[in-house]
């Protein structure tokens, strides 16, 4: 039977501890994202040039009318704004006839950081036009007027490369407004009694002084009553940058960097369907996880040089030639691909006090567990997917099975891809097939001793063809298993599920089963899929195993260094 949870039973609920070991898991790739957000603000920061701004200040005080029948001084009589009133003073500041007096009376038109120079030759009329109409609409672009909250105070500001450059044109435009705002008022007094050519002559001594202060970018003392709007504050050149704001790009890259990152995380954890931890196997499919099993390979800093005579002995078994470097490097590859190496890992001097021993030895204690409570003798090691370890994790249990006193039989069961008959016998006369197409002969006649209490049965003869249409769960089967009943433990390393039909075939044969899970590649789909498969064969799992599991999902007992 199959140990799954009862579906209306199963958890399904994303809590807060996935979500912190979720965002641990992509720990690196966070802070990378992080930092490369981080260095891109830098660097947009300083390739940058800096600009400074610089405002000043008005304030609205209209007045009303002139009444020459109330006889009373126009100064006197003030009146309300409304907000489109307001609105349309800001916009007069921003009209063209305001900022084109300024950009004319400072001969912007041919400042470089408007526009670039004109050709040395083909110089049109038209062209001359367009260059100074281009000139204009980068000047006005950095023109910025606006209201104080609900007060009747206008900033004026501009934005230049060079901050006295802003402070002068922000003071120019200023009294550009002044000037209009005294214009228009002139007129208006031209039109009345001529007994006014005094408070005229006045208005004209306001207006010289205005335009010089447009010329000069330095806005005068006095105050000027023929206008409706009054200088508060002049705009003065300031001290530091103003664009880029270096606090504000850094704080929007690195919230940018942070929200984009845990979103991604999100998204990743929300379509990966893998089973990448102990918990995620019993979740999603209900199953007991008897076993985390970590790289074989997985040291992190074994062997890596701690002193002078170390570093000149890991010097000296380095490749010395570029062809035994690429030599080597294909070696490791084809046996880091194939796992051949680490078949006794778990016994070997290297690796008895590995954290891959150490897991193996736990699921040989749940595997004896389970044998003396039902009698399970006869095991298999089964995998939904091809090189996911189960070749590796069979072999290594037999070894610890046979060091622990326990007379073990492995099998390699795996007709196709028969790693493990390679390994250990790759000059085979006899095999399983042979076995299985030749009744009355013995599987224990092609036994080979690996170690003491330890034997073997190839799947193969050396340089056999493999039939195809064998049927690995046949009564023969059945018989020569039962023809092992010296031995203590059977050990059958199955083919993969996804190529193969075989598993499903001998299962029923089989006392118990365990399923082996590459932890990030295998689906619980995959999985689910295999184990319904099993089940409908009524094969008996006791549980899987997690194989292949990265240091930062290791149990806490795993990750404590041995002697």
């Amino acid at each position: 039977m199959l140990y799954l949870r009862p579906l209306n039973d199963q958890p399904t609920s994303f809590g807060l501890r996935d979500i912190l070991v979720e965002i641990m898991r992509y720990a690196r790739g966070l802070v990378l994202w992080f930092i490369l957000c981080v260095v891109a603000a830098i660097i947009y920061i300083v390739s940058t040039p800096p600009e400074f701004y610089a405002a000043s200040f008005v304030i609205l005080e209209p007045r009303s009318s002139f009444s020459s029948s109330q006889g009373v001084d126009p100064g006197l009589l003030q009146t309300n704004l409304d907000n489109s009133q307001i609105e349309s003073q800001i916009q007069i500041v921003k009209s063209e006839r305001v900022l084109r007096l300024v950009f004319q009376t400072l001969n912007l038109q041919n400042d470089p950081e408007f526009v670039g120079p004109l050709p040395a030759q083909g110089v049109t009329p038209d062209l001359v036009k367009r260059h100074d109409a281009a000139a204009f609409a980068t000047f006005s672009d950095r023109v910025t007027v606006r209201r104080i909250g609900q007060s009747l105070v206008l900033e004026i500001g501009y934005r230049s490369k060079s901050a006295t450059k802003a402070a002068s044109i922000a003071n120019s435009i200023t009294a550009a407004f002044i000037r209009d705002q005294i214009d228009a008022k002139s007129l208006s007094m031209q039109r009345n009694n001529e007994w006014l050519q005094g408070r005229i002559d006045e208005i004209k001594g306001q207006q010289q002084a205005i335009e010089e202060a447009v010329r000069k970018g330095v806005l005068p003392d006095r105050q000027f009553s023929a206008s409706d709007a009054r200088i508060i504050s002049s705009a003065a050149e300031p001290l530091s940058k103003s664009f880029p704001q270096t606090r504000l790009i850094l704080l929007l890259a690195a919230s940018f960097s942070l929200l984009t990152g845990l979103g991604a995380v999100s998204i990743f954890h929300t379509l990966n369907r893998t089973l990448r931890a102990k918990r995620h196997v019993q979740r999603e499919l209900g199953l007991n996880c008897i076993g985390i099993i970590p790289f074989a390979t997985d040291k992190r800093g074994a062997g890596l040089p701690h002193s002078f005579a170390d570093f000149r002995r890991y010097l000296a078994r380095l490749p010395k030639t570029l062809v035994e470097a690429i030599k080597s490097l294909r070696l490791k590859r084809r046996q880091a691909s194939s796992g051949e190496n680490y078949f006794a890992y778990a016994i070997s001097q290297a690796g008895m006090l590995s954290p891959f021993a150490e897991s193996l030895r736990a699921v040989r204690t749940a595997i004896m567990g389970k044998e003396q409570s039902s009698g399970a003798r006869v095991i298999g090691i089964a995998s939904c997917l091809p090189h996911e370890g189960k070749s590796t994790i069979a072999a290594n249990l037999a070894h610890l099975f046979a060091a622990s006193g326990r007379h073990t039989m492995l099998i390699d069961c795996d007709l196709r891809d028969d790693a493990l008959s390679r390994h250990y016998a790759p000059d085979a006369r006899y095999g399983l097939s042979e076995v299985l197409q030749q009744r009355g002969k013995q599987i224990t006649a092609s036994a080979i001793n690996l170690a003491p209490r330890l034997d073997f049965i190839p799947a193969n003869r050396a340089g056999g063809s493999v039939d195809i249409d064998l049927f690995i769960g046949s009564s023969v089967m059945q018989e020569q298993l039962k023809a092992l009943n010296a031995y203590d433990c059977v050990i059958v390393d199955l083919p993969a599920m996804s190529l193969s039909s075989d598993a499903k075939a001998v299962a029923p044969l089989l006392d118990t089963m365990i399923f082996v899970i590459e932890a990030g590649r295998t689906t619980s789909d995959d999985v689910t899929e295999a184990l319904d498969t099993l089940q409908q064969a009524n094969g008996k799992v006791m549980g899987a195993v997690l194989n292949k599991v990265p240091r930062r999902d290791w149990p806490v007992l795993l990750r404590r260094p041995r002697s």
